[in-house]
Order: C-alpha cells, then sequence, then structure tokens
C-alpha cells in the first residue's frame, strides 16, 4: 500500500511539473508576442510622420479645451516637427510627405478653429520653406474643416 502511494505521488507531481512547464512556456510566448506587438506600434508613433500624426489628432480631439500654456506647449512641439520635416524633407518618402502634410492641414485647421492663428505665424514662416508643403497643408486643412462641417 505504501509503494502504491508513493506511486501515484510520483505521477502527480510529474504531471503537475509538466502542466506548470506548459503553462510557463505558453506565458512566455503570448508575453513576447504582446510586447513586440507593442515594439511596432511604438515604432510608428516614433517616426516624423507618426509625431505629426499623433499631435494632430491630440490637438484634434482636445484643442477646443487646452489652456493658452498647452497651446503654447503644443505649438513649441509642432514648431519643433515642422523643422525636422524642413530639415529631412529630401530624404523623406512621398508617402510620408502626404501623411506630413495632411497632420499640419489638421493642427492648423483645428489651431485656427480654437483661434490660436498667432501662434502659427512663425510656422506658417517654416512652411515657406517647403513650397509643396503649403499646397499639401491647405487640401489637408480643407478637407479637415469640410468634415467638420465647416
Amino acid at each position: 500500500m505504501l509503494i502504491k502511494m508513493e506511486l501515484s505521488d510520483a505521477r502527480g507531481m510529474f504531471f503537475a511539473k509538466t502542466a506548470l512547464k506548459q503553462a510557463v512556456t505558453f506565458n512566455m510566448k503570448r508575453i513576447v508576442l504582446l510586447l513586440f506587438a507593442a515594439v511596432l506600434m511604438t515604432a510608428c508613433a516614433f517616426s516624423l510622420p507618426g509625431k505629426f500624426t499623433q499631435l494632430a489628432d491630440k490637438v484634434a480631439a482636445k484643442g477646443a479645451d487646452f489652456t493658452p500654456q498647452q497651446w503654447e506647449k503644443a505649438n513649441a512641439q509642432f514648431e519643433k516637427l515642422v523643422q525636422q520635416y524642413v530639415d529631412r524633407y529630401d530624404k523623406l518618402s512621398n508617402e510620408d510627405k502626404k501623411e506630413i502634410n495632411a497632420a499640419i492641414g489638421k493642427y492648423t485647421a483645428t489651431a485656427v478653429k480654437c483661434g490660436v492663428a498667432d501662434g502659427l505665424k512663425q510656422i506658417n514662416a517654416l512652411l515657406k520653406q517647403v513650397p509643396s508643403a503649403i499646397g499639401s497643408a491647405a487640401e489637408g486643412a480643407k478637407s479637415f474643416l469640410e468634415e467638420l462641417g465647416l
């Protein structure tokens, strides 16, 4: 009887260890896949078009409630992004330029709608350094305003 009990305990421990190993392996695979997906998603946000789009979306969603200090911060961030755009213009693909120009138009339209046009004068001076950006930004602003029904 004692021998049977030890044998069944040994089997139970074996199955418990096996189940634990499988659970840990499964969880590790899930964690690795989730981390990989998170890295891919954040990689898009770190690209210049991603940064422009992220800022434009944030301002479009919450800009009406921004304080003057928040607008100053957003405009400073936008100005830095525009300067990066001007500096890297020749290295960007046409698709990236199109995405950035649409985000510029969206940001500008939101800022004008919220009455922050004064702070955008310096940014518009920077945009004049990139001739094709002005037309595309205007198109982006026009389409954004049409979506808003203005």
